[in-house]
């Protein structure tokens, strides 16, 4: 079954951790990340000159894995934070048999705390973290029910 993880969270809440920590416990299992796409495509994950590619990039290789192969679990780890997006990308991806979301419900604190435990150019600046942060939509019933199942992640650091 093709089954797609779309994260949903602001910056260091813990998504990419938490999507390599599932990608090892099932082999079958791709991560498309925001971030790898920038930093592949302009050398670095903070390079936001293109961002029109970044996500056609994004979108395409979540739809490439779909095609390739009849059983596997993709990814998308990005932030999400808004409902537009999360119903964008559950009606981008009609390959997928299975689409869950994955909200993460961590304190602000605590994300605070992790970005600056980041490396280099990974820790974001205060001022953007508070912006993302009054970015996020809780997610509306009708959102909700595009998906096939809804994930909540507590603190899970």
């Amino acid at each position: 079954m093709r089954t797609m993880i779309l994260l949903s969270a602001i910056p260091a809440s813990g998504k990419s951790t938490w999507a390599h920590r599932y990608q090892m416990q099932h082999p079958n299992t791709k991560i498309v990340a925001s971030d790898d796409i920038r930093l592949e495509l302009f050398g670095s994950a903070i390079c936001f000159k293109n961002e029109p590619l970044v996500w056609e990039t994004f979108l395409n290789r979540i739809n490439d894995y779909a095609k390739e192969n009849d059983d596997v679990t993709v990814i998308a780890d990005a932030t999400n934070l808004q409902n537009k997006y999360r119903v964008l990308y559950r009606n981008s991806t009609p390959d997928f048999e299975k689409h869950i979301l994955v909200l993460f419900d961590v304190p602000f604190e605590t994300c605070l705390k992790q970005n600056a435990m980041r490396k280099g150019e990974r820790v974001l600046p205060l001022e953007a973290m508070i912006k993302l942060k009054n970015e996020w939509e809780e997610l509306t019933p009708d959102v909700a029910s595009l998906y096939d199942e809804i994930i909540h992640v507590k603190d899970h650091i």
